[in-house]
């Protein structure tokens, strides 16, 4: 049976965080994930004022998997909606990969910046200053909202906001 491809826009850390956490492009993802259970639900037929995607240098190739109750040949079409819960799930598991990696206890005390520029270099994300500042951003802001969440919960209860 011949390969279906679908072309996902992302951003190019993202892009390149997944195909090499994947291995290769196109990506092909595992059985029983969260990104086919989105594509089983939300494939469509391909309207008939709609055009396929082309792949280009901001797009991903995906491998459409194979589904008992939808045939890809008919049903391989993703509407903005669609993708966008796919673009979304790609991203939270990029961004739990690298809060994993980078709050390990062993790096308390490094210096953060050197961390976000080795994890970029061991998950195939090109080492430039447009996806450094990304990351650190996301980083920075789940950090932030992780310790104002551990600050109010060891405030005493009379200096606790209700």
């Amino acid at each position: 049976m011949d390969v279906i491809l679908l072309y996902l826009r992302l951003q190019p850390w993202l892009k390149q965080w997944l195909v090499n956490e994947q291995g290769e492009e196109p990506v092909k993802f595992l059985r029983n994930s969260t990104e086919n259970d989105i594509l089983q639900i939300y494939l469509k037929a391909m309207p008939k004022d709609a055009a396929p995607d082309k792949p280009d240098k901001d797009t991903v190739a995906i491998v459409l998997p194979q589904f008992k109750k939808k045939d890809t040949r008919v049903y391989n079409y993703l509407d903005r909606h669609g993708k966008a819960l796919l673009r979304n799930c790609i991203r939270s598991r990029m961004i739990l990969a690298m809060w994993n990696d980078l709050s390990q206890f062993g790096n308390i005390g490094k210096q953060k910046q050197d961390l976000i520029w080795a994890w970029m270099e061991t998950n195939g994300i090109e080492l430039n200053e447009t996806n450094f500042c990304a990351l650190q951003k996301i980083y920075q802001r789940r950090r932030n909202a992780y310790l104002k969440k551990k600050y109010r919960e060891n405030l005493p209860d009379f200096k606790k906001k209700k």
